[in-house]
């Protein structure tokens, strides 16, 4: 692909990624960056896209995981500690077991795939709403429904074989 196609395909792609990119980092601006990035992306491989069926899939599919890729720079990775109440009555060994447990729950959650781990930090550790997932990752209520109870499933059964 030459530049002049090219410019003709990033000036059509542009207005898609940045309301994919805005439906998840909600700032215009972060938006532009992120449809900036992917431009710059598709540009270092132009040599190959023609061998995709759909470059504006592809697009899109960037899009969404260097906006979230924002996202998780912006809060960086939160370990479940962060989270849990901690009375200052608790004794050592509480203290320590709590700490286990914050530990075998983050190294489960490393072990799913990257789709549900985003799904469970967005809903049980960011504190989204499914419909506020649906609208980030650009998909449908249900879906989100469907995918946080398999992602659910799959840490009960990764506990479950631990024990």
């Amino acid at each position: 692909m030459n530049a002049k196609d090219f410019e003709i395909l990033a000036s059509s792609l542009r207005p898609g990624l940045i309301r994919v990119a805005q439906r998840i980092v909600e700032s215009r601006d972060e938006a532009e960056d992120v449809a900036q990035d992917v431009m710059l992306k598709l540009w270092s491989m132009r040599e190959k896209l023609d061998s995709y069926n759909s470059v504006e899939s592809l697009a899109a599919v960037m899009a969404r995981r260097m906006a979230l890729n924002v996202i998780r720079a912006r809060h960086g990775t939160v370990a479940v500690e962060e989270f849990a109440d901690t009375p200052d009555d608790l004794t050592p060994e509480e203290i320590m077991l709590r700490s286990e447990i914050a530990q075998k729950v983050d190294k489960v959650l490393a072990s799913l795939p990257e789709s549900q781990q985003t799904l469970i930090r967005l809903r049980h550790v960011e504190g989204y709403d499914n419909a506020s997932i649906a609208s980030i990752l650009g998909s449908s209520e249900g879906s989100v429904r469907t995918a946080l109870s398999r992602a659910r499933r799959r840490v009960a059964e990764i506990f479950a074989s631990a024990q």
